[in-house]
This record gives C-alpha cells, structure tokens and sequence, in this order.
C-alpha cells in the first residue's frame, strides 16, 4: 500500500513539475518579433487613418482663422451646420445623388448581365467593352462627359436640336445639373455590377432552372424565384459598396459642375472639401465631415454583417 502511494506521489509531483516546465517554456517561447512585423502597419494606420479622425473630432470644437486655431467653442460649430438650411439642402442632394446613381448602377447592371449571361463567347466580348468605363478615372470621365454635353459644341445637345428639343444650358440649368451628373455616375459604375452579377448568377444550379421549366415555369418565373434570390446577397454587398463611394465621390462633382449651379450638386463630401480649402472657419467642415464619417461607417457595419452573413 506505501509503494502504491509512493508512486501516486511520485507521478503527482513529476506531472507537476511537467507542468511547471511547459508552462516555463511556454512563457520563454512568447517573443515580441511577430509584433514587430504589424508595427509599421500600425503606424501607417495610425498616421493616415486614425489621427486624421481624432484631429477632425478635435477640430469641430474649435474656431480657426483657416489653419490657426483661436479659441475652443464646444458645440457651437454643430448647431451653426444643424441649424443651417443650406447643410440640409445639401444632405438632400447627397440622398439624392446615391440613391439616384445607385439605382441606374443596379438596373443597368442587372440587365447587361441578363443579357450577356446566355451570350456565349459574343457575351464574354462584350463585356470586355463595357467593363470600359469603370477603367477609367473620374477626372477622365467628367471630361468626357462635360465635352458630350457642352451646349455649345457638344454631340448631345447638337442631337437634341436636331429632332426638335432645345437642350437648354444642361449642366449650368439647375435642374438638369444634378439628373446629369446621376446618369454619368450610373454610366461609370454599372460594369462593376455587372461584374458582380454575372459572377453570381454563374454560381446557380441549373438543375434549378430545369425544375422551374418542367413545372411550367417561365422566364419571369426563373427570374423571380431562382436568379434574383441566389444574386440578392450579392446585390445587397455591391450596392452597400457603390453608396460608401458614391458618398465620398467628389471628383466627378469638381470636374463637371464644381457644386453648382447654385448648389444644386454640391454634396456633403463635396461640401468638406471646399470648405477646407476655401473656409476661414474650418470647424463648420469639420462637423461635415464628422457627419460623412458616420454615415460611411454605419454603411460599413452593414456591409461588414451582410458579407459576414453571406459567407457564414
């Protein structure tokens, strides 16, 4: 019975002393130098990205003379942009801008991918084709645009007056200004839905579609129940994507109407940014910002959950 104990005893203390080793050699083995590896990313993070951010936050607390601060104000600077009916305006013009453009980005997307998606190799070339206005750059395509519909010379307004429609000042006509702007907007980025559709749409079972024609089903029917309900997912990701860029999207604004006339296109992005050039109180702007800030990473929260909820 001892020499039974003895050794109880003794594997006790020798798995105690295994354990005190491995967690020994646990503790000795943790190096810093993985760390290491993340800590020029880190920095550049925080250089660009989260200084800027506590900066900005800062900034809408104060009144500046442009870059000079002059004194702290509090909330001053939120209720002189809150009790503005200019950012208000504004605000409706960004809604309508994403909204707008989203949807002409979505409709003309889908479609071009319903058509091309049976096409064969004639389809694959085409989209090379189309995919050509998300090649180019912003500045690029609000040249174009603005050359297309120029009221002087422009090839658009000459069309226009050729069947019998006065085409009237287009982009310096404040109620035309912004509709343009949404069609160029929805011009530049359906590719990228197409893209995106496309590739959903090749991912569906065609034993789905099989089973949709022997109940009698038809096109509308396969696209209702089978098509749009694989792609939603995938609609819902790229739309969330497209409205953060629309959000932020200002060069195409400064190319082709530089936010007028009259602030008809002038959006909130577009808003920070000529306050901050041209503003002697940049505090006002910084609270624009602080508002496109939110509103992008709200975005951001959905994007993150669908994408997770689509993958998951």
């Amino acid at each position: 019975m001892s020499a039974s104990h003895t050794q109880a005893a003794t594997a006790t203390s020798g798995a105690g002393l295994l354990g005190d080793t491995s967690d020994t050699q646990s503790r000795a083995r943790f190096s810093w130098i993985p760390y290491l590896w993340f800590a020029p990313a880190i920095v550049v993070l925080f250089l660009v990205t989260l200084y800027p951010t506590f900066f900005v936050g800062w900034l809408s607390f104060q009144k500046t003379r442009y870059y000079e601060l002059t004194g702290f104000v509090g909330l001053a600077n939120f209720y002189e942009v809150f009790g503005s009916s200019a950012f208000w305006n504004t605000v409706f013009v960004s809604l309508a801008y994403v909204v707008g453009s989203l949807a002409g980005a979505v409709v003309l997307g889908m479609a071009a991918a319903l058509v091309l998606n049976n096409a064969g190799a004639t389809g694959s070339v085409l989209r090379v084709f189309i995919l050509f206005p998300w090649t180019l750059s912003m500045s690029v395509v609000g040249s174009i645009w603005l050359w297309l519909l120029n009221p002087s010379f422009g090839p658009i307004p000459y069309l226009m007056q050729a069947v019998g429609i006065e085409p009237g000042l287009m982009l310096g006509d404040p109620g035309l200004a912004l509709p343009l702007i949404i069609i160029v907007t929805a011009w530049w980025s359906f590719p990228y839905v197409m893209v995106m559709a496309t590739a959903a749409m090749q991912s569906i079972p065609k034993e789905l579609y099989e089973a949709v024609e022997i109940d009698g089903g038809g096109a509308l029917v396969k696209f209702r129940y089978v098509t749009l309900t694989h792609i939603l997912p995938t609609l819902g990701s790229t739309a969330l994507t497209l409205s953060i860029m629309y959000l932020t999207l200002m060069t195409l604004i400064i190319v082709m109407t530089g936010g007028g006339p009259l602030g008809s296109t002038t959006t909130l992005s577009f808003e920070a940014f000529r306050g901050t050039v041209q503003a002697v109180n940049i505090g006002p702007t910084a609270v624009v910002s602080i508002v496109v800030l939110l509103i992008n990473v709200a975005l951001g929260v959905v994007y993150t959950r669908l994408t997770g909820r689509v993958t998951g």
